[in-house]
């Protein structure tokens, strides 16, 4: 049986330098007309004057929202101050994404929310944040993403950090458990799948997808029920409607919610929806709405569930047939078809080193390693889908931006046709044989979930071709003068690539700097608290550093850890929790020493239930 969609994703072009501004806040829940008194009362605090907001210009691609209008809302509305739960749902269509944001208030209504610019791409569907903004027409108008500040997590959010490298996402390790619910509607009771047949894509192509992606580490355990007819048209599309009726016929059914940390919707094409798929941004539990057709599109799961995991798109960088970096480029949503998470069409590529490191599924723990390169030499990087220790991904630093600190970075891949990336050796496609005799080259900034750029190596290339030239061949070079770095492809092979780089500049050490976060953000008496430190030295992972942790507890009893930086400048400590563990908060702090470079702090927290 082939399961496919009715239309695969399509591409969306929007200009780089634009790619966080406005986008359409499509609301996923009905906010009730009007806050109630009580809640308004006791959530809101007036503070200060209105400030007007004035939005910047739309990217294309993304549903426009009038400035003129948001102004004259924001002239009639009041400045306040709000504190619930976040929440991000990503909308896939065939020709836009469209990403809305709404705010759970302690009485359980959706509020939505709209950014003038940079909406936050740190924050996950879950986390507990307070707002400041002006709320205008049951809409909450912020001017950008550092109006949200994180108040803590209700369990879908990594303990927070002092620096913008942390730690992976949560909820990415381990078996998945994933209730798929397969609903159709009152007025359009067709049932185009059979539950064995659902049952057997998800237990079969969509766990084996994640299981590759993870090296092993995470799996998808589905739970397949219904048919369920729910008193919705097909006519309409509200997708909390969807969730809620979808849920109660579930448990009309005997299933019991609590034990699933992941919802995925599944119904026969509604024309309303439109998109191929819809997911939050990750959560616990997270939500995915699946909208099929004849058949059901395994590609649209994979993306939808890797939003629900916590990631954003992967896009490429266009600058032209000249350069392959740039700062006044265009970023090509859906534009890395190495990427599932990047590609229209109907296969699953692995999702790219910058996502993966996200996910924790390399560079952390007993994943495959990424090599953070700071010197000049000979550098080997295995297969990309291949397990072991790695390092599987070249790790180089491109720029640091000067007023915030985020590091942007070069993550080099060896591609090769192995499990879901098979399609590479395709002959479909004249081009798309080159990316197993080269390296590829992708973007991705540090706090920014939603920077992962391709870099075209080979620019100069036809557009109907460039998408399969992309990788830098063996015997070429790169150069960015600006990072002080040249890079060469000296071979690629079925076992991975070597390459040569060159890095110039000054190599006197700086001062420290470090981040401290746990594996997880809240634990029971007895687990393992697994801690990571992070240490750079300037702009530079600091190995061989010595890092002392102290852990605190509600009752004031403070443990102590000790370890030593690696390579990736991260030294991984454990605490035992007791059996007999107080609950409450325990404070963490990692004080990194070095003769040369002296000595930072950092502290993190995480709860005991």
């Amino acid at each position: 049986m082939k399961l496919s969609g009715p239309y695969p994703l399509h591409r969306d072009n929007k200009p780089l330098a634009r790619r966080a501004t406005n986008i359409k806040v499509a609301n996923s829940k009905t906010l009730q007309r009007g806050l109630s008194k009580a809640v308004f009362l006791s959530a809101v605090a007036l503070i200060s004057p209105l400030a007007v907001l004035t939005f910047g210009a739309v990217p294309s691609g993304f549903a426009q929202t009038n400035p003129t209008s948001t102004q004259t809302e924001a002239n009639s509305s009041k400045h306040i101050q709000l504190e619930g739960e976040l929440e991000i749902l990503n909308k896939d269509f065939k020709d836009r994404t469209e990403v809305s944001y709404s705010l759970k208030l302690p009485n359980g209504e959706h509020l939505p929310m709209r950014f003038a610019k940079e909406p936050p791409t740190h924050l996950l569907t879950g986390d507990h944040v307070q707002a400041e903004g002006d709320l205008s027409n049951n809409t909450l108008l912020l001017y950008s993403g550092s109006n949200l500040k994180s108040g803590g997590n209700n369990g879908s959010s990594s303990s927070t950090s002092t620096s913008s490298t942390s730690g992976p996402l949560p909820n990415t390790f381990g078996t998945q458990s994933t209730l798929v619910m397969l609903v159709n509607f009152q007025d359009d009771a067709v049932q185009p799948w059979t539950v064995a047949d659902v049952q057997t894509m998800f237990s079969g192509t969509i766990n084996n997808f994640f299981k590759e992606n993870s090296y092993g580490q995470t799996s998808i355990a589905p739970t397949v029920v219904g048919w369920h007819t729910i008193p919705d048209s097909v006519t309409t599309c509200n997708t909390s409607q969807i969730a809620t009726d979808a849920q109660n016929a579930a448990v009309a059914a005997g299933v019991v919610l609590s034990n699933y940390t992941r919802y995925v919707y599944v119904f026969p094409f509604d024309s309303a929806c439109a998109f191929a798929g819809s997911s939050t941004v990750g959560g616990k539990p997270s939500e995915s709405w699946i909208n099929g057709g004849a058949t059901v599109d395994f590609h649209t799961i994979d993306h939808e569930l890797g939003h629900a995991f916590g990631l954003w798109h992967s896009h490429a960088l266009n600058c032209g047939t000249s350069a392959t970096t740039c700062s006044n480029g265009t970023s090509i949503d859906y534009g890395d078809l190495m990427d599932t998470m990047g590609t229209t069409a109907d296969w699953s590529p692995d999702y790219n080193a910058f996502q993966k490191e996200r996910l924790g599924w390399l560079g952390y723990g007993a994943s495959p390693s990424i090599q953070t390169v700071t010197s000049s030499g000979a550098y080997t990087i295995n297969a990309y889908e291949s397990g072991g220790a790695g390092p599987n991904v070249l790790k180089v630093l491109q720029s640091t931006d000067p007023t915030t600190g985020a590091r942007t970075w070069y993550y080099l891949e060896a591609r090769q046709p192995i499990g879901f990336d098979a399609f590479i050796t395709a002959n479909t496609f004249p081009y798309i044989q080159t990316v197993t005799d080269s390296v590829l080259f992708h973007l991705g900034t540090d706090g920014n979930g939603n920077s992962s750029e391709l870099i075209d190596m080979t620019p100069a290339t036809a557009t109907s071709q460039q998408s399969w030239d992309m990788g830098l061949g063996v015997g070429q070079s790169y150069t960015d003068s600006n990072a002080g770095v040249s890079i060469t492809v000296g071979s690629v092979s079925s076992t991975g690539a070597t390459v040569q780089i060159t890095m110039s500049g000054s190599t006197t050490p700086g001062s420290l700097t470090t981040s401290v976060t746990t594996n997880q953000s809240s634990y029971l008496p007895g687990q393992t608290v697994g801690i990571t430190a992070t240490v750079f030295s300037g702009t530079s992972p600091a190995a061989g550093v010595n890092v002392t942790a102290t852990v605190k507890n509600p009752n004031g009893n403070v443990t102590t850890r000790k370890g030593t930086t690696g390579s990736a400048g991260t030294a991984l400590l454990s605490y035992n929790l007791a059996k007999r563990a107080p609950a409450g908060t325990y404070q963490v702090g990692a004080n990194p020493t070095s003769t040369t470079s002296g000595t930072a702090v950092a502290n993190a927290g995480f709860t005991v239930q």
